[in-house]
């Protein structure tokens, strides 16, 4: 499923684009750009996603937010734009008005957003509701009172993204998480299940799902397949093995399982990818 929808200049002041994807598999790698006078904000309600800034690279899972300041270039790092659910707005932050407010908010609101220090941190936990009610408002009939409604939305979600960068927050992952990840890494060779990983860490099958959801931002059965895709790729490009033998090696029933998953989530085929 690819369920894609962007609203470019909706007719609220300030606002360049809102934008939502809900992706079932890996799409096409994001290119360099840039928005000049305008600040990005990614919010990755589901999923991972890879971002490059500069010489750096951010890695985003479920729950977290992005940043770019006008003008600063950024990619996915060579990576496609993973499945998961993503938002994105841009506003001008330069010489214009903002979400019809007046000229001293308006400034109060652009320096706060100008100042951030850190483009990656932990969304507030409001941030996919009123996205929502704001893309909701903006798709539907273009009246003045749903422009107005929207832009409440969306002055919420900047203040509240403002105040989650000064918290600074530090995914956290419990030691049960941990305890999980490790065990994967440690028998990426075997058919790995979640009642195996719940059985390792001591928790319900149900609680380590909700573990996993709130830390990682993706079940853990997703996260087993995630890390052996990404073994795999280790191997195409340092090994001469077999695309057969290196599936039969991470626990894949078939060559063709490992190779559909292997394009879900990379958005190529291990012989193109070995190739490339």
């Amino acid at each position: 499923m690819a369920d894609r929808l962007e609203l470019q200049d909706p007719g609220v002041p300030g606002v360049v684009t809102l934008g939502r994807y809900r992706y079932s598999y890996a799409h096409d790698v994001l290119a360099a750009h840039a928005h000049p006078g305008c600040v990005e904000i990614c919010f990755l309600a589901r999923g991972r996603q890879r971002y490059r800034l500069g010489d750096r690279v951010y890695q985003l899972s479920g729950g977290d937010q992005f940043v770019t300041l006008p003008d600063e270039r950024h990619d996915s790092a060579d990576e496609p734009e993973d499945k998961g659910v993503l938002y994105w707005l841009i506003v001008r932050v330069r010489d214009s008005p903002l979400l019809y407010l007046d000229s001293a908010r308006r400034r109060q609101l652009t320096e706060a957003l100008l100042g951030i220090p850190g483009r990656h941190f932990r969304a507030h936990p409001d941030a996919g509701f009123l996205l929502d009610d704001a893309i909701a408002q903006l798709n539907g009939p273009p009246t003045e009172l749903a422009r107005l409604q929207a832009a409440m939305s969306l002055g919420q979600f900047l203040v509240r993204t403002v105040t989650a960068s000064l918290a600074d927050q530090v995914r956290p992952v419990s030691a049960v998480v941990e305890r999980s990840r490790q065990y994967v890494a440690d028998h990426l060779g075997e058919p790995i299940t979640v009642p195996m990983l719940s059985h390792a860490t001591g928790l319900s099958p149900a609680r380590l799902h909700a573990r996993f959801r709130q830390e990682l931002g993706m079940p853990p059965g997703e996260f087993v397949l995630r890390s052996k895709i990404e073994h795999a790729r280790t191997l195409l490009t340092t090994t001469e093995l077999p695309v057969t033998e290196i599936a039969h090696s991470l626990g894949f029933a078939t060559t063709q399982y490992f190779a559909t998953a292997f394009k879900r989530l990379t958005h190529t085929t291990p012989t193109a990818y070995r190739r490339g």
